[in-house]
């Protein structure tokens, strides 16, 4: 390897690191502005935004998880998942069912208050203008590559 080389690729190097923090700079302030609709709807539904995450992992359309699926896929401890889940259950958004497969088990599902919270989110985010800008197949092409990230791949 030549002296030139090693420059070339520390600088390769460097230029790779800031791409990558500038990525996440730019998916955090899209990630607030999301944040602040949800925040918005979560307030009037009478719900605190400590569960916006919890919530979300109940999108309908989803099979019904238990509270340490939840947990695991938001990477929380369950303890976590359990008082957001009371948070929700008690503002009449979730319900706790027995798991279809095992009745030692509880599921959460969204109630029909929970659509309906679930419709105006989607409403909303909608309107918001998050995605002013983006053609169909440029959204398409977006949500294909967050859920790649979203599910690393193992080496």
């Amino acid at each position: 390897m030549t002296l030139g080389s090693g420059v070339e690729g520390s600088a390769a190097h460097r230029a790779d690191v800031e791409r990558k923090a500038e990525i996440v700079r730019a998916l955090m302030e899209v990630a607030n502005g999301a944040d602040a609709v949800v925040a918005q709807v979560l307030s009037e539904f009478g719900v605190p935004s400590s569960v916006a995450s919890t919530l979300w992992a109940l999108a309908p359309g989803t099979e019904p998880p238990t509270m340490r699926e939840v947990a695991a896929r938001l990477r929380v401890d369950p303890s976590t998942v359990s008082l957001a889940a009371d948070k929700l259950q008690s503002t009449g958004l979730i319900a706790r069912q027995p798991h279809p497969d095992d009745g030692r088990k509880r599921t959460l599902v969204l109630t029909e208050h929970g659509h309906e919270l679930w419709e105006t989110l989607r409403t909303r985010l909608h309107a918001s203008g998050l995605f002013t800008g983006l053609d169909t197949q440029e959204q398409d092409t977006l949500l294909a590559l967050l859920t790649k990230m979203r599910k690393p791949q193992r080496p």
